[in-house]
């Protein structure tokens, strides 16, 4: 960690600033500092292990800088054959929002934000990055997705489970049709992403897996209990999302997006090792999923 602190410290000419390692428990893509000059100023260092991740952060961060609350980049370091690709940012006032300091204010203000998201009409579904990939039909990035999560749970999760998966899958993914897109999606919307202070919102962060999608596809956390469970804040969120522009029918295709997300965390996890680990918690949670749903069906 120091060798890798003082790599970065000479790229940025920053040899004389302090760098805090930031660990919580959803920090398992990125490494992130918390950079202090000499002058006191803070600054955030986010270090991006797939250069994917590291394009996809820097080009939202730019396309929102006139548009939403979000960071202002300091300073790129783009990846090289033995060197992460870093982004220096502003580091925003305030802390992460935790679900127990929701209010019904604050749910409505940060449904206007999603909505002003999905305002972002794109070209195509995909990684808005690599324009060249983009597909004017939802089913193949998203089947894309799914096909890498369902390799990665393969020598993990039982057979009989994983064909119950595919055969879910074969039967509703021509819902996809009709979805609502294409537009910008965050793809990781939830508190944990969301800087406030004094109970009003500064930005939102972590854009490394934004992309060309379906506006439905945003609405799986709020659905999931990861905003909070009580009614009123839900309600709160999908007025304050009204304001800006239509609802999506979200409901008719939740069940399909949550059993890709359930594969994606689970197949994540198991790749990298983490799944009894630091990816213990998110890994039960989806795994307990999947086995409730596929019972149901």
């Amino acid at each position: 960690m120091v060798s890798l602190i003082s790599l970065y410290k000479e790229r940025l000419n920053l040899s004389k600033a302090q760098f805090t390692f930031i660990d919580h428990e959803d920090a398992m893509v990125a490494t992130v500092f918390k950079v202090t000059l000499e002058n006191g100023k803070h600054l955030i260092l986010k270090i991006c292990s797939r250069s994917g991740d590291y394009l996809r952060e820097a080009y939202f961060l730019n396309h929102f800088a006139e548009k939403l609350s979000v960071p202002r980049i300091v300073q790129l370091i783009p990846p090289e054959t033995n060197l992460h690709g870093a982004i220096l940012m502003e580091c925003l006032p305030g802390e992460l929002l935790k679900i127990e300091d929701l209010s019904d204010k604050l749910a409505y203000e940060i449904g206007t934000l999603l909505g002003r998201t999905h305002l972002e009409r794109v070209e195509g579904y995909g990684d808005l990055t690599d324009p060249i990939s983009l597909s004017i039909d939802p089913r193949i990035p998203f089947t894309m997705k799914f096909e890498e999560g369902l390799d990665e749970c393969r020598d993990h999760l039982p057979s009989d489970l994983l064909a119950n998966v595919r055969r879910y899958y074969d039967k509703h993914i021509d819902l996809l049709l009709s979805t609502d897109g294409p537009c910008v999606i965050h793809r990781d919307f939830r508190p944990g992403n969301i800087i406030i202070d004094q109970g009003k919102i500064q930005g939102i962060i972590d854009w490394s897996s934004a992309r060309g999608g379906f506006a439905e596809e945003d609405f799986c956390p709020l659905e999931l209990g990861e905003w909070s469970t009580q009614h009123s804040y839900k309600q709160s969120f999908l007025e304050g999302y009204a304001k800006i522009r239509k609802i999506p029918d979200y409901q008719r295709i939740l069940p399909l997006l949550r059993l890709s997300r359930a594969i994606g965390v689970i197949g994540f996890t198991v790749k990298r090792g983490i799944w009894q680990t630091k990816g213990l918690k998110i890994y039960q949670f989806n795994r307990q999923y999947l086995d409730s749903f596929l019972k149901n069906i």
